[in-house]
């Protein structure tokens, strides 16, 4: 499922792609999981798009948001005409036709991903429910040690990847962190001693920042709008057998998820 870095890229690439364009007609295709509505919707020029968690925000004119949930396989495709779309378009849920000639499409195989058009005040009510984005100014370490601190008897892998608690932290970069902050994720949030609360913090945000650099992570699924991603290259235990140091994964089950890590590293 794609989290904080690989929908970071995509709304990157649909600032450079649509932000400023006019969508002039859109086609629903999926009704069960894509509202109808954006046909009436538009024609509309894209004002901008963000990231809150896990979901896209598109800004329309007159205050109209599509807020998209890519789910486990959602994605977007531009083409600057119809005809160069992929092979993927039979699973099209929505398709923008832009003024300039281009299209947008939203494709979704597994159709576990949605795309609503929203007021601002039903906007903010469905992004209120998330905790703090982990990048943000915000989220410091003292912020950080009090967050956890509500917290003592949970499973820090687990917490990390609640939405309510931290915005965009899934099941790759949850362990990512975890290792280079040489904390086991099986441990209780209570057992942390300060400087290893410090040290994962740390370790969040770089694991976020270089898989951001780096386009995300495409293990199974994922792609961009422009490719795929590179983080791949850099996991260091998620899906690994051994970790950097050479010494065997553990895998585990935790909150429903195969969680690995090394048992030597991670204390």
């Amino acid at each position: 499922m794609p989290e904080l870095p690989e929908v970071e890229t995509i709304v990157q690439q649909l600032n450079k792609h649509i932000v400023g364009k006019r969508i002039q007609s859109a086609q629903v295709l999926e009704r069960k999981r894509v509202d109808k509505s954006i046909e009436k919707a538009v024609p509309s020029t894209v004002v901008r798009a963000w990231r809150r968690a896990k979901a896209i925000i598109i800004e329309l004119e007159k205050k109209k948001y599509l807020l998209v949930r890519l789910g486990m396989t959602g994605h977007f495709h531009y083409a600057p005409k119809p005809e160069s779309l992929g092979k993927d378009e039979k699973f099209a849920g929505v398709k923008f036709y832009l003024q300039d000639g281009s299209v947008l499409s939203y494709t979704d195989i597994r159709k576990f991903g949605s795309v609503r058009v929203l007021n601002e005040a039903r906007l903010q009510k469905e992004l209120a429910q998330f905790g703090p984005e982990p990048l943000g100014k915000e989220f410091t370490a003292t912020k950080f040690k009090e967050m956890l601190a509500k917290k003592p008897k949970a499973n820090i892998k687990v917490t990390l990847m609640d939405q309510n608690f931290i915005a965009g932290i899934g099941n790759i970069y949850a362990q990512e962190a975890l290792y280079h902050a040489g904390i086991d994720p099986k441990r209780k949030i209570g057992t942390l001693k300060v400087p290893e609360i410090q040290k994962l913090h740390q370790a969040i945000q770089q694991v976020l920042r270089q898989s951001i650099a780096h386009n995300g992570t495409t293990v199974k699924n994922y792609v961009h709008i422009e490719g795929s991603g590179g983080f791949q290259k850099y996991l260091t235990v998620y899906e690994k057998t051994h970790c950097p140091q050479k010494h065997l994964i553990t895998k585990v089950r935790m909150g429903g998820r195969g969680t690995y890590y090394c048992s030597r590293c991670q204390k």
